[in-house]
This record gives C-alpha cells, structure tokens and sequence, in this order.
C-alpha cells in the first residue's frame, strides 16, 4: 500500500516509489483493493461487480464507458473507476491503460537514476 503520514523528521535522504506493472497485475491489484474496502466481494461475478460499482458512480450498468461521468469521488475511486471501465468495455480499457504508459516516464528522474546507480559501483 501507499502510506501517506506525515513524518515530523526531517532528513536529507530521499524515498522514490515508482512503478509500472502490466494490465493484469494492476487489474488484480485494483480488484483486491475493492474488495478491501468492501466495494465488491471476492464471490462477485463480473456482472455482480459492475452493478455494484455503477451504482457507487450512481451510473446504470449499460454502456458504461460511453454514458457514466465517473466523477463520484470516494476513497479509491480511481480504482473503482479502472476497474468498471474494464468490467463494460475490456479492450478499450486494456488499449487505454498501454497507450498512457509511454507518456509516464520522468526522464529527468530517470537520467538521475541512472547517474546515481553509475557512481554508485552496485
């Protein structure tokens, strides 16, 4: 998990969290997580699934993709909202989720990186 407390001390040692997973690690994830918050159970079928997170985003459960805003915000609502996208329109979501990817990375962090880990004789 992500943990977001706010330490009281200071250093000047630094913490980078990155990560890119494939469409079907992240969608495991993303379903342990709903069900962790009690949004879906781990007996759900798909369609029991959709019902009850369309209903979270006061959506029907037709057309999903094209017709709900998903704009309710609760806590993980952006997992909510991947995983019903999913749940409606499963190629369109898995072309989504790849497509984004190449935009995601920091090249300044990553030059850093790759400088740190070259002075560092690892």
């Amino acid at each position: 998990g992500h943990n977001h407390v706010l330490s009281k001390v200071t250093t000047q040692f630094n913490i980078v969290h990155y990560h890119w997973r494939c469409f079907e690690i992240e969608l495991e994830n993303t379903r342990r997580v709903l069900e962790r918050h009690n949004y879906i159970s781990p007996a759900d079928s798909d369609e029991q699934a959709k019902a009850k997170l369309a209903e979270k985003f006061k959506c029907s459960t037709e057309d999903v993709c094209n017709t709900c805003p998903l704009e309710i915000v609760f806590p993980s609502n952006h997992k909510a909202r991947f995983y019903l996208k999913w749940l409606d329109c499963k190629e369109q979501t898995k072309k989504n989720f790849y497509a984004g990817k190449g935009n995601m990375f920091n090249t300044d962090l990553n030059n850093f990186l790759k400088e740190s880990y070259d002075r560092s004789d690892v």
